[in-house]
């Protein structure tokens, strides 16, 4: 009996032990420091349906008071990576004794859902998973094949950050295309500033970098600090598209060039001039756009990306919001920006405005990804707030990612310390943006994004020009006002109407080939123009010509027939009888 009641007491000790053990909240393999799963909780409420899209707000609550990350999990719970890297944390809560609860906004409306992320893991200061959020399966990545994957960069700024023995941007460039290659990424753009100055040791430098890797193709445009010396860039840079087989077309004088990937096109358009501050300043010229303006007409059926090294205003000309640019609570924004509304920017954006197929990266400004906190339109947007345009994608810097303070007046340029860029994944039906870490080797999961395809449409036919004919031309008559030694004339010329002309040509020549030197030329909207100041004794060749314009080009008609006129000859004077009684003499 004793021992029965010594059983039966032992086993009533164990069932209390065990009780106890469960209430006070320890869990299996936990010691008693950590706190039991049980009173960690995360949601996530989504602010849409659409898959893949991360925009929304987490909320959490923790079973103590203390600092937590959110990272992307794949099927077994494990922290995400792409490719052997892994991505960093998507964002970070605390909580406090006081109030154990807190709320993650996701930044942009356009962050990603990386493929093969199934879960969102907490967790704790130690990196240990507290807990788990099952995304939905209708919410996850569903962006169809991957096509193939390219890399993004800017602003490598050679020579500008150190002396020219120990360039901060030297390390950092090479560490950045080392990544690149790894990842067995094939094709790099760059949207310029390879220097500081436009020296040509930084475009050698470039060229020394991008040779350690004969298997990895690298272009890029200029930018402001490479226009002033555009002639070595011309002879330096981008020297592999004169053999490039996807090079299709290579234009003023080798600084604008298309290259094709898998179907899709990608144009790099370069800045020409360094002119920020007047209403009457310009960074690219008018034969530049006609080019751009062409070639957008031509794969408007295609999938286009567009390298350009600065970016744009929002559409209301605030420059604090826009795609690349911030301010900071202390006021402090970034000051070289394309000009809103001058000419060749106002005609740029309407292109942009236009073509929805298109996606424009720009750097410049420098601005680190994280600094999204100061404007979430930072890193990701659209020309048009309804997204009916172009998209607007910003670079980071390889050398030198800038940060600022809340209320500081000026930035940190975090050379040597900081390096960034992106990767793009292109997708069936969409690309992913994923910002890169370079410095530690880190896919940032706070700056991926999911941008869908843009609309695409239609190529306009090209336009032609009815033929012009001269259906009269008046008598030639001396001009008034004209002196007897050296007399001029003029005739008025009519000619046929041209159904959709945008103004006649008239040129008149001492030659049959019109050649320049022998040639003047006059311009009118009206079917009848008056040639002045025809010199006397002289055969003339006139020729009318109607034109339309078509991206921003002159499509001229041709003239039916060539019409020849001449002027009187030059009266001989009178000789005096004076002088002929003198001569008799």
């Amino acid at each position: 009996m004793n021992r029965k009641r010594s059983l039966i007491t032992l086993l009533t000790a164990v069932t209390v032990m065990l009780t106890l053990f469960t209430t006070t909240g320890i869990t299996k393999g936990s010691d008693d420091n950590t706190q039991a799963e049980s009173d960690f909780e995360v949601t996530y409420q989504f602010h849409n349906q659409n898959a893949g899209e991360a925009y929304g707000t987490i909320s959490v609550t923790t079973g103590k008071a203390g600092t937590y990350d959110l990272y992307w999990g794949d099927k077994n719970g494990e922290k995400l990576s792409y490719e052997g890297v892994e991505f960093s944390q998507l964002g970070t809560v605390t909580t406090t004794e006081a109030r154990l609860q807190a709320e993650y906004q996701v930044v942009s409306p356009y962050t990603v859902i990386p493929e093969g992320a199934e879960t969102l893991l907490l967790c704790d200061s130690q990196s240990q998973t507290v807990d788990t959020y099952e995304i939905p399966q209708s919410k996850q990545f569903q962006g169809g094949t991957l096509s193939y994957k390219f890399g993004i960069m800017s602003d490598v700024h050679y020579n500008r950050y150190s002396d020219y023995s120990a360039d901060d941007s030297v390390p950092a460039f090479d560490n950045a295309l080392n990544f690149m290659s790894a990842q067995k990424i094939d094709f790099v753009g760059m949207t310029g500033d390879l220097s500081s100055s436009g020296e040509k040791t930084a475009y050698e430098k470039f060229n020394a970098a991008i040779a350690k890797h004969p298997d990895l193709t690298v272009y890029t445009t200029t930018g402001n600090h490479d226009d002033r010396n555009l002639n070595d860039f011309k002879k330096l840079v981008n020297t592999k598209a004169k053999s490039d087989p996807n090079i299709k077309n290579i234009a003023n004088e080798g600084l604008d060039f298309i290259y094709e990937k898998g179907g899709d096109i990608f144009i790099f358009l370069s800045q020409t001039k360094w002119d920020y501050f007047s209403d009457k300043s310009y960074i690219v010229t008018q034969e530049q756009l006609n080019w751009l303006e062409k070639n957008l007409n031509a794969y408007a059926g295609n999938n286009v990306y567009l390298f350009f090294h600065t970016y744009f205003a929002s559409e209301n000309g605030d420059v604090t919001t826009a795609v690349g640019n911030l301010i900071n609570p202390g006021g402090y924004t970034y000051d070289l920006t394309y000009r809103f509304g001058c000419a060749d920017e106002k005609r740029f954006r309407a292109l942009l405005n236009k073509y929805p197929n298109v996606t424009l990266f720009s750097g410049h400004s420098h601005w680190a990804f994280d600094q999204q906190k100061y404007n979430p339109n930072l890193n990701i947007g659209n020309i048009k707030s309804d997204k009916t345009g172009a998209s607007l994608v910003h670079i980071s810097s390889v050398a030198a990612p800038r940060t600022i303070e809340a209320n500081a007046e000026k930035r940190n340029e975090n050379n040597g310390v900081r390096s960034e860029g992106m990767v793009a994944l292109k997708y069936q039906s969409c690309t992913v943006y994923m910002g890169v870490d370079l410095k530690n080797g880190k896919y940032l999961a706070y700056a991926s994004y999911l941008n869908p395809d843009g609309k695409k449409g239609t190529p306009e036919p090209a336009i032609t020009t009815g033929k012009t004919k001269i259906t009269k031309i008046g008598k030639i008559k001396k001009m008034k006002k004209t002196s007897k030694k050296n007399p001029k004339y003029q005739t008025t010329i009519r000619f046929r109407k041209v159904a959709g002309a945008v103004q006649y040509q008239i040129q008149y020549s001492t030659g049959k080939k019109f050649k320049a030197a022998k040639t003047k030329t006059r311009y009118t909207k009206k079917t009848k123009y008056t040639i002045t100041k025809l010199k006397a004794g002289t055969t003339y060749y006139i020729r009318v010509r109607a034109y339309r314009t078509q991206f921003g080009e002159r499509i001229y008609g041709k003239c039916q027939k060539i019409r020849k006129i001449k002027t009187p000859k030059k009266k001989k004077a009178k000789k005096k009888k004076k002088a002929k009684k003198a001569k008799k003499k």
